[in-house]
């Protein structure tokens, strides 16, 4: 299955950030100017912004497209199951019944018709993606898991990657100029970015995947 779009326009931008931020040949004793390891950490930064920035684009536009077609078709797909059990919404029974007692107001609509759960659980995450800010193991937790991607294809030393890449360039981010920092290498800057699109290339196709799974109609699986 072809890589998605936005993964095409991500690895295009890291390309791009490789070329202006980068040497063009590797020193094998890691001999760089203080230009060149300032460019490295540069680096280190932009490619952790377009990944996360690839990561939140990509799990909104999964959970539209969810919605497109639960509004257009009625079919509700893994995705948008997904989104409200993981939105934090109370499981509720059905009411005991639709007149309501004298004096009190009609139930609201969130307690009678899924399509406003829906609606619900949709902001619910349109507000974690706005306010994540990271590549982390928990940031990801939280945009993978609730538009369905299984825990278990979620590759452990890729998650300790990320965990490290994030906390190296928060490091960079948010901290003095004249602070001592580890001496970045090029070379290995460039090499943990591959290794870590090469396994968000596996999410991206399982992010695919899942808007080609079976929909849940009403009338059974």
């Amino acid at each position: 299955m072809p890589k998605s779009l936005r993964f095409r326009q991500l690895t295009k931008e890291l390309n791009r950030l490789k070329k202006q931020f980068l040497p063009r040949k590797f020193s094998e004793i890691n001999d760089y100017s203080e230009r060149q390891l300032a460019l490295t950490f540069a680096y280190r930064v932009f490619a952790h912004a377009e990944i996360e920035s690839y990561l939140e684009d990509r799990v909104w536009d999964t959970v539209l497209t969810a919605k497109k077609i639960w509004d257009n078709q009625g079919k509700a797909s893994g995705v948008l199951l997904c989104v409200i059990a993981f939105s934090g919404q109370e499981m509720e029974a059905p009411p005991d019944t639709l007149t309501p007692l004298k004096g009190k107001k009609n139930l609201p609509e969130d307690k009678l018709k899924i399509t406003k759960k829906i609606d619900i659980a949709i902001r619910c995450f349109k507000s974690v993606i706005d306010q994540n800010h990271g590549i982390k193991e928990t940031n990801l937790l939280k945009l993978l898991l609730p538009i369905g991607i299984d825990s278990d294809d979620l590759d452990q030393v890729w998650l300790l990657n990320m965990d490290t890449f994030g906390e190296e360039r928060g490091e960079i981010a948010h901290s003095s100029g004249i602070k001592t920092k580890k001496t970045p290498n090029p070379a290995d800057e460039l090499e943990r970015v591959k290794q870590i699109i090469q396994e968000l290339e596996k999410v991206d196709q399982l992010i695919t995947n899942l808007l080609f799974g079976r929909y849940y109609t009403g009338d059974g699986l």
